[in-house]
């Protein structure tokens, strides 16, 4: 019994060991112009834990891999902008001698902070993906995107909003 439940474990080693990665790449851009936003900050957080940090470009630009067996969260920040971020999902079983590399963009978006508007709802993640190793697949979490989507809705209103009283104000002092 030992014996099996050794053999188990080491087999259960050699798979996670040949998994298929996940590869994340994207430009983040301005939410209004649809510009590229250099130089901002993107934290990777494996289980929790900050495992590294990077700025993109002058174009805007990551590229992040995520090996197996975690759950990662990638939060982007820009002096002046609200903070956004996305977790993914990389856990589950695999297929012994896998060593594909699946590569999927994801575009992110920021915009500039509001003064006296609360945007901390932004603090959570925007979407939510599951990546299976096994298959190759990330897939979005589409139901918790449409139990957010009413509150980010109003909360751009309210910005978009205010951005048009500030623009009037100064236009019709």
């Amino acid at each position: 019994m030992r014996n099996l439940l050794l053999t188990a474990l080491l087999a259960a080693g050699a798979l996670t060991a040949q998994a298929a990665e996940l590869r994340l790449r994207g430009e983040v851009t301005d939410h209004v112009t649809r510009q590229p936003l250099g130089e901002v900050l993107v934290r990777v957080y494996r289980n929790g834990v900050k495992e590294r940090a990077f700025h993109t470009g002058p174009a805007g630009r990551y590229n992040i891999e995520l090996p197996r067996g975690g759950e990662y969260v990638i939060r982007f920040s820009l002096p002046g902008h609200v903070t956004k971020c996305y977790a993914v999902d990389t856990r589950g079983p695999v297929w012994e001698g896998d060593a594909r590399e699946v590569s999927v963009d994801v575009e992110m978006t920021l915009f500039e902070k509001v003064p006296d508007l609360d945007l901390s709802f932004f603090d959570m993640p925007m979407g939510l993906a599951r990546f299976e190793p096994m298959t190759g697949r990330l897939q979005w979490d589409q139901a918790y995107e449409e139990r957010i989507a009413p509150e980010v809705t109003r909360l751009m209103a309210e910005v978009r909003a205010r951005r048009e009283a500030a623009m009037t104000a100064d236009v019709h002092p």
